[in-house]
């Protein structure tokens, strides 16, 4: 299973992604409630369409407020340019088993990459 940040689908939005829309037809893809948030204040293409579609994508789990702000101190992930968005889809992960964390974010990949839940794009 494979979140797909927010980044990610905001990039496919205007370029398609070949290596998403694979993820989602095989049923790789993961979405969660937070993305769905995010995209949800923008303008994304077909709005109603692609909201209503990203919730019929199977989600992680999803982190309790508790659970993230125990993930920021014990991990000692403040001050490091994440946002409580970014820490909850990163902690998410981590509480759904086999999953990774796809996202164009710089600071969130390193933090993925720490956690060792950074999922990398093939290059095609």
């Amino acid at each position: 299973m494979i979140l797909v940040d927010t980044s990610i689908w905001s990039s496919h939005f205007s370029h398609p992604n070949e290596n998403l829309m694979e993820l989602l037809k095989v049923g790789h893809a993961a979405c969660h409630p937070l993305v769905i948030a995010e995209i949800a204040c923008g303008t994304p293409p077909q709005r109603s369409k692609t909201l209503k579609g990203l919730n019929l994508i199977p989600q992680t789990n999803v982190a309790t407020l508790s659970e993230v702000l125990e993930f920021i101190e014990s991990e000692r992930f403040f001050g490091r340019g994440c946002g409580f968005t970014d820490l909850s889809l990163l902690k998410s992960v981590m509480l759904t088993r086999d999953a990774k964390l796809w996202t164009a974010d710089k600071r969130l990949a390193a933090l993925a990459t720490e956690m060792q839940v950074l999922y990398v794009s093939p290059l095609h």
